[in-house]
């Protein structure tokens, strides 16, 4: 019976909420192969950040590259404040002395230096790390087929 009273009240939240059916109708689409993208795709979308990894820029001078970077720069930290939460992995300013305890996580610690023997390790912060803490990124449009494509070729039909 719980289960019925459930499909109901999801039938009418459905129907009358927007970003409530956005979120059910993901439940039904086929799940995407290989890396989630989107994120890549937002960066390209709003701050052109692909483009401009991918171009030879050895050939252009620091005033040209610096005026290209502000834009690109502009557009990428909007979309990061935009979709995610980020936070430090170990707060703390850059150069203060820290110990690192048994069991810690090395997927969010790496070690550099003079690493022997066994934790705790004591040493210096030299980057606190990056870690989401949470995500709203959107679903983009046209990704029904080809989940590898962050940024879709652009024709201009004359």
């Amino acid at each position: 019976m719980n289960r019925l009273i459930l499909a109901l009240k999801t039938w009418w939240r459905t129907l009358t909420d927007r970003e409530f059916a956005a979120r059910v109708e993901a439940l039904y689409s086929p799940s995407p192969e290989g890396p989630d993208l989107r994120i890549l795709a937002v960066l390209q979308r709003d701050g052109r950040l692909v483009d401009f990894l991918m171009e030879e820029i050895d050939d252009y001078s620091d005033a040209q590259i610096g005026a290209a970077v502000r834009d690109i720069h502009r557009g990428c930290r909007k979309s990061l404040q935009d979709y995610l939460t980020l936070e430090p992995v170990m707060p703390g300013q850059e150069e203060v002395a820290v110990t690192i305890a048994s069991g810690f996580d090395p997927a969010a610690v790496r070690l550099s230096g003079q690493v022997g023997g066994t934790p705790p390790f004591h040493g210096r912060l030299k980057h606190h790390g990056w870690r989401v803490k949470s995500a709203r990124i959107p679903a983009l449009p046209g990704s029904v087929g080809d989940h590898s494509i962050i940024a879709p070729a652009e024709v201009e039909i004359s």
